[in-house]
């Protein structure tokens, strides 16, 4: 009886730290486990952030592209209504300009005062520009559209635009629209037949904003002008300029076609 309690405990007193053993791993491997369900649970918080932001950016990417859609077409049709009123302008003066310059033959005294009257001193009106009031641009805009107004197929009143545009560059010197007015006001003078003073507009447009999106239009006028003067090597010469500089410009397809024209008609 005696033997069997010492054994009895020396059971006992074996199995207790084993079992002390056991529990402790058991309560060490819970909190392993509960570490890693919390960075799971972090894990998966990330992971539906990151598809949120997935999701807004191809929204975002979504919206650029329509803007950018909407605006090609817009700039897309504003180059159908540049060459649609350029090729006009440029029947008008090669035989079709009878009517629209005829009609201002009415008028007694070919210079307009309202224009002739401010051009008189260019020099001292330019030269009080820095301490004259700033324009106001809602005013220089109205003044460009409306001497670009008068171009319109429906109205041709060309003379009125050329007074329109020179006002407006002696008004706003350094508009960020005088290089559009510079070029307007030498397609003016082109379509009524004054190649001198397109001549000097255009070359004023290349000389002072030789980075102007104009400046092909502008190369490609003097070489239709130079053409009428007679200077064919000349003006094949700025033709090619458009051609070699600007191929993908909306002018060059005219360019070429020009220049085709004077090879097959010599």
């Amino acid at each position: 009886m005696k033997r069997s309690r010492l054994l009895v405990m020396s059971l006992c007193a074996v199995l207790m730290p084993h079992g002390a053993v056991v529990y402790g791993a058991d309560e060490a491997l819970e909190q392993r486990l509960q570490r890693l369900e919390r960075r799971v649970g972090h894990i998966t918080e990330l992971m539906l952030e990151v598809q949120a932001l997935k999701r807004t950016n191809r929204e975002l990417q979504g919206q650029v592209e329509e803007q950018q859609y909407a605006l090609e077409r817009m700039r897309k049709k504003q180059r159908e209504l540049y060459l649609d009123l350029d090729e006009r302008l440029g029947r008008l003066q090669q035989g079709g300009a009878a009517a629209p310059v005829a009609a201002p033959e009415a008028q007694p005294v070919e210079p307009q005062p309202a224009v002739q009257a401010p051009e008189r001193a260019p020099g001292r009106l330019v030269s009080n520009a820095p301490v004259s009031p700033p324009a106001d641009p809602a005013q220089e805009q109205a003044d460009y559209d409306t001497a670009y107004g008068w171009l319109h197929p429906s109205k041709r009143r060309y003379k009125d635009a050329i007074a329109g545009f020179k006002a407006f560059l002696i008004k706003y010197p350094q508009s960020d629209l005088a290089d559009n007015a510079l070029y307007w006001l030498g397609e003016s003078y082109y379509v009524t037949q004054d190649n001198k003073s397109a001549l000097a507009s255009f070359d004023r447009l290349l000389k002072e904003f030789p980075d102007s999106d104009k400046v092909p239009g502008a190369l490609l006028k003097k070489g239709y002008i130079l053409d009428a003067m007679g200077k064919r090597d000349a003006a094949r010469k700025m033709l090619q300029q458009v051609l070699d500089k600007y191929p993908s410009s909306s002018v060059a397809r005219m360019a070429k076609a020009r220049l085709k024209h004077m090879r097959t008609s010599r």
